[in-house]
């Protein structure tokens, strides 16, 4: 290894702490982009995540409605099925 001078040395420190002080800037530049797009990606997952409850809410309300169209229908079939056979 050659020896450097002081002034190569000192150089050599400056570029290196020039260039760790661009990575670290570029570091964080990507650091808040990825919490921009996780903040936006939050939002749209709970603004989903509501749309998914309402859903879900009026499926239950369709369900039970439903199922009680389907109660009253079997009810009035036997009723008919009673009067054709006792008739």
């Amino acid at each position: 290894m050659e020896p450097q001078t002081r002034k190569e040395v000192r150089e050599a420190r400056e570029r290196a702490t020039a260039t760790a002080r661009e990575r670290d800037r570029k570091r964080i530049a990507v650091e808040r982009d990825y919490a921009r797009e996780q903040a936006v990606s939050r939002t749209a997952a709970k603004s989903q995540q509501r749309i998914d409850q309402e859903a879900y809410h009026k499926v239950s309300v369709l369900k039970a409605k439903l199922n009680w169209a389907i109660g009253t229908v079997v009810v009035m079939l036997i009723i008919v099925a009673l009067v054709l056979f006792l008739v």
